[in-house]
């Protein structure tokens, strides 16, 4: 538990500190690949990964955030919750393929 609290603080610090850097900084290209299918609701991936500003964001959403104009960054709660989604969701992405 202790490995996946480090990991959402350091996405938080990061996200804050550094948003312009590409995802593939945090996440694996199956990670990311399976976020923009389920956010976008396409198959169709840009040519050049989102940045890590747009993935949390997007990560946060899976875990109930609304993403208004005026909400502000996502907290580690939030994020919590939709990283276990994503979790979820690349396992199931996974085993589909295989």
């Amino acid at each position: 538990m202790s490995v996946i609290a480090w990991r959402i603080f350091f996405i938080t610090l990061v996200a804050r500190e550094s948003p312009n850097l590409p995802c593939t900084f945090l996440l694996a290209n199956e990670e990311w690949n399976v976020l923009y299918t389920k956010i976008h609701h396409t198959k169709h991936y840009p040519e050049t990964p989102p940045t890590i500003r747009e993935t949390v964001k997007w990560i946060a959403q899976l875990g109930g955030f609304l993403a208004r104009k005026n909400d502000g960054e996502p907290g580690p709660i939030t994020l919590w919750r939709g990283w276990k989604r994503l979790i979820d969701l690349a396992e199931g992405w996974n085993l589909a393929l295989s």
